[in-house]
């Protein structure tokens, strides 16, 4: 893995995010780079030595810590980071990392945890409120304790409450530190904005609802005949424009637009208007399938989350869907 890739990832745990990109360059390389094969585990012993602080930087593993003679375990993502609070603490915990498929971990010792506060002591500010944020919760559940003993339970109840609070104490101890929220907006809507598909998502999600709530507060305070598009004639029953013949004119009019050069120039206006358009279409998708003009049909909302979830998966599943339609294809290739 090169140093830019390191230096992403570490961007995203919540210690170092408020680095610039030239200290978190700095930063990348103190760590030590782990490979594990699928399968293959990293035991981190309880001697002081031992200990160190693991960055998961790309593939997926599990963590195994052993307490009170369980073993808990916890899933370990992208950016996901263990062992910082022994390594502080001083109060060592043995666990082993198992990889679930090919994993790179960073690694950091005692020493170069200190030598890493000593240039960057911004770094020290979100490791003081992670660390008195646990010590908060343990001396709540120390608390509990001491107010169980008071309380002057049977002898089977304290005993059961006190097994309890025993499990939440070994959870904590096992606790993963997952991605800054910060990292997570970036990475789940930062990143993808670049692409049209989060767009037409977008303006999907916001025209569907808004038509839904605009149509609910009309037909709640009966302003069928100040709101509706009503074409006056001379049947008694005006003709009533409905909001997919919008849909159609933006997905048509984002559609050409996208053809011409100084169209492609605001991809992002067009995916959005074309999402919304999409949008529009799917919300009546009962009277433009069948001319049901009855509203409130299940086959509109069944289509509309079809169309939605269709979408999500393109703006944030589309590089597993095309591995996974590549492999397809070399396998009917080999096969046949």
């Amino acid at each position: 893995m090169d140093l830019e890739s390191v230096e992403r990832v570490l961007a995203s745990v919540s210690l170092f995010e408020q680095l610039r990109p030239d200290e978190l360059a700095r930063i990348a390389r103190r760590f030590e780079l782990l490979e594990l094969r699928e399968g293959q585990a990293l035991e981190v012993g309880a001697a002081p030595g031992e200990q160190r602080l693991l960055v998961l930087l790309s593939g997926g593993a599990q963590l195994e810590v052993t307490l009170g003679g369980r073993t808990l375990r916890s899933s370990l993502d992208p950016g996901d980071r263990f062992g910082d609070t022994a390594l502080v603490s001083g109060h060592p915990r043995p666990f082993r990392v198992v990889a679930r498929r090919p994993a790179v971990l960073a690694a950091l010792d005692r020493a170069g945890l200190d030598s890493l506060l000593h240039d960057f002591p911004a770094v020290g500010l979100p490791l003081a409120g992670e660390l008195s944020s646990e010590l908060r919760a343990r001396d709540d559940a120390v608390r509990q304790l001491l107010e169980l003993h008071a309380e002057r339970f049977p002898a089977d109840e304290l005993a059961s409450a006190v097994a309890e609070r025993r499990r939440v104490l070994s959870r904590q101890r096992a606790t993963v530190r997952r991605l800054a929220p910060r990292a997570l907006f970036r990475r789940l809507v930062v990143e993808p904005e670049a692409d049209p598909p989060f767009w037409m998502l977008v303006g999907f999600v916001v025209a569907l609802g808004l038509a839904r709530l605009t149509v609910f507060l009309i037909l709640h305070y009966h302003l069928e005949a100040q709101l509706f598009a009503l074409v006056p004639g001379k049947d008694p029953n005006p003709v009533h424009v409905h909001h997919f013949n919008y849909g159609l004119l933006l997905v048509a009019a984002a559609g050409l637009a996208a053809l011409f050069p100084l169209g492609r120039r605001a991809l992002r206006v067009l995916a959005f208007s074309f999402g919304a358009g999409c949008g529009l279409v799917f919300d009546e998708f009962a009277l433009f399938w069948n001319l049901n003009p009855e509203y409130a049909r299940a086959s509109s909302l069944v289509a509309s989350g079809i169309a939605a979830a269709a979408l999500a998966q393109v703006v944030y599943f589309r590089r597993f869907w095309q591995a996974l339609a590549r492999r397809a294809w070399r396998g009917l290739r080999g096969w046949r």
